[in-house]
């Protein structure tokens, strides 16, 4: 079983951690545009489960997502399988009214600019992602995929990179829960 490792911060300033990225080693990838549609589970309530089950536009391609709950750890571990599902906007709404039909319901959406880099940090691959999400502001994340017996070594290794570039201000929240309490804030408003 593979496992998604991430930790995700807040960051006021992606200039001096680009910097420091580059003298490690650090090289930029694919910029994107992603917009998640969440979706919840008609047996079940993924807020309450830890879940998440999402349709992702990346682009011009198109993802199915689940990720598992949250396991016990120094990061945010969980499983992750992903498939692609269509490549036109037509199918993807298809594939959505055929989700909803079966009972899922849209929860929100999160859109986000997504800027890929990749590096190598204690002798793990790990790719970072400078986020700029609509309505919350700018983020980055660390992650590592690997398979369940590295899990352990990953959180550390990616504490370390944390600490070396600077970032102190961990979010624990996923977006969509973010998304969801700025939506519940402004309707108190």
């Amino acid at each position: 079983m593979t496992l998604e490792i991430e930790l995700k911060y807040r960051v006021k300033d992606h200039q001096s951690v680009l910097i420091t990225m580059a003298r490690l080693g650090f090289e930029p990838g694919l910029s994107v545009i992603e917009e998640d549609q969440y979706l919840n589970g008609p047996d079940r309530d993924f807020a309450i489960t830890g879940e998440a089950f999402r349709l992702r536009r990346e682009d011009d391609r198109y993802l199915l997502t689940y990720k598992g709950p949250v396991l016990p750890g120094a990061a945010k571990i969980r499983t992750e399988q992903e498939v692609p599902v269509a490549n036109t906007p037509e199918h993807a709404a298809e594939l959505l009214a055929l989700l909803q039909s079966l009972g899922y319901k849209l929860v929100a959406m999160v859109k986000k600019r997504r800027q890929f880099f990749t590096g190598v940090w204690q002798g793990g691959n790990v790719t970072v992602c400078f986020d700029t999400v609509i309505g919350l502001g700018s983020y980055i994340e660390l992650e590592q995929v690997v398979d369940e017996a590295e899990a352990d070594q990953v959180a550390p290794r990616l504490h370390d990179l944390a600490a070396n570039l600077g970032l102190t201000e961990v979010e624990p929240k996923s977006y969509l829960r973010l998304v969801l309490e700025a939506a519940a804030k402004a309707r108190k408003e």
